[in-house]
C-alpha cells in the first residue's frame, strides 16, 4: 500500500483497528505532520467537549469551550510528542532501533480511535445536547492504549511487558493531564 495514494480517513481507521499494519508497513511512509495533526484535531475535539460539558453546567463561559479547543489542539501538538520522546529517550538506553521520529509519528497516530470518538463526541453533543467528554473523549483516550501497546511493543522489540506498562504511564498521564485541565 502506497502511503501517499492512501486516503487520510483509510490511515485513521486503520491505525485505530489494526495498529500494527500501520506501524509495521505504513509508518515511515506517512508524513510527519499528518501524525501531528491527528494528535493535534484529537484532542482539540477532546478538550472542546470538555469546555462545553462544563460551560453547559455552568462552570465555565463560553470563551473558556472555545479557547478549550485551542488548547487541546497545542496539547496534542507539544504534550503527545514529548511523552514520545520521553518514553523513546529511555528505550533508546535499552537498545531500541526506531528512530525517535517514528515514536513521535507512531504515539500521535495512536490517537486516531480519539480522533474518531471526538467527531462523533461532538456531534451527539451538538445536535443532542449531550455531555460527552468522559463517555466520548475518556473512551478515545483510553482507546489510544491498544495502538500505544503496539507502538513500545514495536520498539521494544516485542517486550509486551514494557508495552503494557509505557501505554499504561502514557494514558495515566494523559488522562490526569486532562483532569487538571478540567479543574482550572
Amino acid at each position: 500500500m502506497k502511503v501517499a495514494k492512501a486516503p487520510v480517513l483509510r490511515t485513521v481507521i486503520y491505525m485505530m483497528l489494526s495498529p500494527a499494519a500501520i506501524l509495521k508497513t505504513t509508518l515511515a511512509g506517512i508524513p510527519w505532520f499528518f501524525s501531528l495533526a491527528v494528535s493535534a484535531l484529537a484532542f482539540a475535539l477532546f478538550f472542546l467537549q470538555t469546555g462545553i460539558d462544563l460551560y453547559r453546567t455552568g462552570q465555565k463561559q463560553l470563551v473558556f469551550a472555545l479557547g478549550s479547543a485551542g488548547a487541546g489542539a497545542v496539547y496534542g501538538m507539544t504534550v503527545i510528542p514529548l511523552l514520545a520522546a520521553a518514553i523513546w529517550t529511555i528505550l533508546k538506553i535499552a537498545r531500541t532501533d526506531k528512530p525517535i521520529g517514528w515514536a513521535v509519528s507512531s504515539f500521535c497516530l495512536s490517537y486516531s480511535g480519539a480522533l474518531v470518538y471526538g467527531l462523533v463526541g461532538l456531534s451527539f453533543s451538538l445536535l443532542w445536547g449531550w455531555k460527552t467528554s468522559v463517555a466520548f473523549g475518556v473512551t478515545g483516550v483510553l482507546w489510544a492504549t491498544g495502538p500505544l501497546i503496539v507502538a513500545v511493543r514495536e520498539m521494544t522489540g516485542g517486550n509486551t511487558v514494557l508495552s503494557v506498562f509505557f501505554a499504561t504511564v502514557a494514558g495515566l498521564a494523559v488522562l490526569l493531564s486532562w483532569s487538571v485541565f478540567g479543574q482550572i
